[in-house]
């Protein structure tokens, strides 16, 4: 009787079986507040009408290259402008997540209160 062949996996194929599967994103609370926007998204979302009327067939890609090279060709003092709300951006982002309380925290226990204790 012919041997059975020893069936070997491949280093490869035994490196695929053996990676991790990644882990679900975290779903995101959509009561939580909007992210700041940087200086470049401040300026690209003031212009962006602009260049559209300007150039009615670009795609939606060359808008965005064409927002690109002219945030790269502005002077610093135009920048300043941006620059100036971004940073008003970030202290309402502090602010408006101080005050937010996600809703799947669960209730803070006092450390005062002993659960179930006789110490009188």
């Amino acid at each position: 009787m012919p041997k059975a062949a020893a069936t070997k996996e491949s280093p490869a194929r035994k490196a695929k079986a053996t990676r991790a599967v990644p882990k679900a994103r975290a779903k995101k609370d959509k009561d939580a507040p909007k992210k700041a926007l940087s200086a470049y998204l401040l300026f690209a979302n003031a212009n962006r009408a602009r260049i559209r009327a300007d150039n009615p067939d670009a795609s939606f890609g060359e808008i965005g290259k064409i927002l690109g090279a002219e945030w790269k060709d502005i002077s610093e003092t135009d920048k300043q402008k941006y620059v100036a709300l971004q940073e008003k951006e970030k202290e309402r982002y502090a602010k408006d997540m101080k005050n937010y309380k996600p809703a799947s925290t669960a209730p803070e226990v006092d450390d005062d209160e002993e659960e179930g204790g006789d110490d009188e």
